[in-house]
């Protein structure tokens, strides 16, 4: 997640880029309207000029001659030869003489017979209207079938200054050609621009994410470092007492011994004073790197051992213990592991404060709610990774959002917490080239620990 200051650069710097694309596209479009209107323009008054040249060659007291003659006069046939020549030198789609009810009396091209209705009138009426009118006018940019076309429209006056007939040129398709380029080099120019923007937004939000992430390290080291100096200070003060401790608890082995009772909870009694030296050695040596056994052992025999050592203790809560782990080789830290497993258990007993049932899962045989944390690898067997997989199943009441903030070093809800006994947990686990998490059961009130670890053999 970013930080407030982060997600301002993003949104800030997202506005950006939106504001620079929508003047790039408006630019973009300006640019192809106005470049299309200019030629809009432009050629209307070519052909314009070319429809009203044209109409100095037509003989206006010939027209109604024309219009019933069925044969072609030779000074018909003559107009016919220069109006094509005429649109031929000027590269148009066609060039005609209309009588006024839009009957063909010369098409240069041989696109409307003699005789025949101009349909194509119906395409430029406006225009038609204003030559019919006594007004050379051109039309706008309209479109014929998937052909652009422009059309001019000169009127032909008789001696009394009657409009007797209409000269029309229309556009080559040719014309055109530089408006479609126009066209398409707009769309190429605002796709790279919007790719170059996206391209741009992706790299500033990874360096953002980076910088989130080098700030979290930097947070968590100083809380690594405050949590050194807190340890330190108090170490010496607390093995002294385990030390006195460990001295009783081994003369006590041998007072029973002597007595010939052979308990072997007395043996407990150093060896935990030991572990407990140990999980003191391990958070002053938290986040320093410190070097761990790496011997091979049965991850379930670590399993059975810590439920015997805290079953006395759970029940006293009204906890019930269910452990199904059976042969889970690793290579590891016994005394280590041990740890996480009673960190683990502790905070499941701590979160049902009326009793229920702790189930540790890690056999080949896997109970309905233990499986149900696998997240998609059975717990307690081989994975084609090479994995093995511990699960620590509890029926309190979940786990509020995703459970990372639970694993932050001094982080803890507990009234007498530490904030301490998972993120140390993650560390040793994560040392050993694991993963651990914690989230809310899916089945029923609760939540799942996931403890995964390389299995024997399977390690780089």
């Amino acid at each position: 997640m970013f930080s407030g200051s982060s997600r301002r650069w993003i949104y800030g710097g997202t506005a950006i880029y939106l504001a620079i694309l929508v003047v790039v596209v408006a630019g973009l479009l300006l640019l192809y309207r106005g470049a299309r209107d200019r030629l809009d323009q432009s050629l209307g008054e070519r052909l314009s000029a070319i429809a009203l040249t044209t109409t100095q060659l037509v003989d206006a007291s010939r027209i109604e001659t024309w219009s019933v003659d069925p044969e072609e006069p030779i000074d018909l046939l003559w107009l016919t030869t220069r109006l094509e020549e005429i649109r031929r030198s000027n590269d148009l789609a066609e060039l005609s003489l209309c009588d006024t009810r839009s009957f063909v009396l010369v098409s240069a091209s041989n696109r409307i017979a003699r005789g025949e209705l101009n349909t194509f009138w119906d395409l430029s009426r406006t225009s038609v209207d204003l030559a019919l009118a006594g007004f050379t006018a051109a039309s706008h940019l309209y479109r014929s079938g998937a052909l652009h076309q422009q059309s001019a429209h000169a009127p032909v006056f008789d001696s009394d200054g009657e409009v007797v007939a209409v000269v029309s040129a229309d556009a080559a398709v040719d014309f055109f050609d530089t408006l479609d380029t126009l066209r398409d080099g707009a769309i190429t120019t605002g796709g790279i621009v919007v790719a170059f923007l996206l391209v741009s937004g992706l790299a500033i939000a990874r360096l953002l994410r980076a910088q989130e992430q080098y700030r979290a390290a930097m947070v968590r080291q100083e809380e690594l470092a405050a949590m050194g100096r807190m340890t330190a200070g108090i170490a010496h003060e607390i093995r002294n007492p385990l030390g006195v401790i460990r001295g009783t608890g081994q003369h006590l082995k041998r007072r029973l011994a002597e007595a010939g009772i052979d308990d072997p909870m007395a043996d407990f009694i150093p060896e935990e004073v030991d572990r407990l030296d140990r999980i003191l050695g391990g958070y002053l040596a938290f986040g320093s790197g410190h070097d761990l056994a790496h011997e091979l052992l049965d991850l379930a025999e670590v399993v059975d051992r810590t439920v015997r050592l805290m079953e006395n203790e759970l029940v006293a809560d009204g906890i019930k213990i269910v452990s199904s782990a059976s042969e889970l080789m690793i290579r590891g830290d016994r005394q280590r592991l041990q740890q996480v497993l009673m960190n683990l258990i502790l905070n499941a007993r701590d979160a049902m404060d009326g009793g229920g049932m702790v189930e540790i899962a890690g056999g080949s045989e896997i109970s309905g709610a233990a499986s149900a944390g696998a997240a998609g690898t059975r717990p307690g067997t081989r994975a084609r990774t090479g994995q093995i997989t511990l699960t620590v199943t509890d029926e309190g009441p979940g786990i509020d959002g995703d459970g990372e903030s639970l694993f932050t070093a001094f982080h803890t809800s507990k009234e007498k917490g530490s904030g301490l006994g998972l993120a140390l947990s993650r560390q040793i686990v994560e040392a050993h080239g694991g993963t651990l998490t914690l989230r809310s059961r899916t089945d029923r009130a609760g939540a799942i620990a996931t403890l995964i670890l390389p299995a024997a053999g399977s390690e780089a």
